[in-house]
């Protein structure tokens, strides 16, 4: 993640427990001056994500807002990740 003195959002994704990992991890991405700007920044890691998952022979599907979900076939840790913009004050792993 990128530093910036005046960012008031921060993109997180959080991702799903799996029998391999059973706690969700909470990684922040990166951080804007304003939530349509951290929305926009949702897209891209969004984008990103989904080719990086394809490349290792994933499904990707989007879901609602800004989950997207990943399976594969034969592989029992299947999870979805959430892209979320928070107001840098709060913590989502405190929500």
């Amino acid at each position: 993640m990128t530093g910036c003195a005046q960012c008031g959002w921060v993109l997180w994704e959080i991702s799903s427990p799996t029998p391999k990992h059973p706690d969700r991890t909470y990684t922040k991405v990166d951080a804007e001056v304003t939530n349509e700007a951290c929305k926009q920044r949702a897209e891209i890691a969004i984008q990103r994500r989904t080719l990086q998952a394809k490349n290792y022979g994933w499904t990707v599907i989007r879901g609602d807002a800004n989950r997207v979900s990943f399976t594969k076939v034969g592989d029992p840790d299947s999870f979805f990740v959430d892209f979320q913009c928070w107001p840098d004050s709060v913590d989502p792993k405190d929500k």
